[in-house]
């Protein structure tokens, strides 16, 4: 780990992925400690449940939690997300809100009744599991809107994905 992070050497944790197919626990707080770039990734479908961020750095938060100790704090797995997963991919335009960065944005609604309990928005993200944004926003536009794609047809896309899985499957 001391190497890796010596090196600036960039990791993505799938917890997910790592919890389905039982390859251990990653030392994500160890590999960040050393220096080494630490984000998240969510596999395919083949390997994790949902291919969603948030949900990730939910599994993220747990695992490290359970490895470390319950004092890992939200924000740490959240940054692993967001800054962790820019300096992964050697970008320095996106994974923080700031002036001059990609316009890159995901809004929760916490008025749920999930959310109720919780005194901390942020930490309700992931300890109350926010599963689906409400508004995402990628490079300035809008391409989620009140939970939904514009102009996607869901049922088309959900046929194609089904149709090509099951020629995958036939061989």
């Amino acid at each position: 780990m001391r190497r890796l992070g010596a090196a600036g050497t960039g990791v993505a944790h799938c917890p997910t992925s790592n919890m389905r197919l039982a390859s251990g626990i990653a030392r994500a707080v160890e590999l960040e400690d050393a220096g080494a770039p630490v984000g998240l990734g969510v596999d395919g479908s083949a390997s994790n449940d949902a291919s969603t961020m948030v949900l990730e750095a939910r599994q993220a938060l747990y695992l490290q939690r359970l490895r470390y100790g319950a004092d890992i704090p939200v924000t740490r797995a959240l940054g692993w997300g967001t800054r962790g997963s820019a300096r992964v991919l050697g970008r320095d335009d996106v994974g923080v809100l700031a002036v001059g960065k990609q316009a890159d944005l995901a809004l929760w609604r916490l008025d749920e009744l999930r959310f109720s309990g919780s005194h901390d928005p942020v930490a309700a993200l992931l300890l109350c599991g926010a599963d689906r944004a409400d508004r995402v926003m990628v490079g300035g536009a809008w391409r989620v809107v009140d939970g939904a794609v514009p102009d996607l047809d869901l049922g088309a896309l959900v046929a194609e994905h089904s149709a090509a899985a099951r020629r995958l499957v036939a061989g």
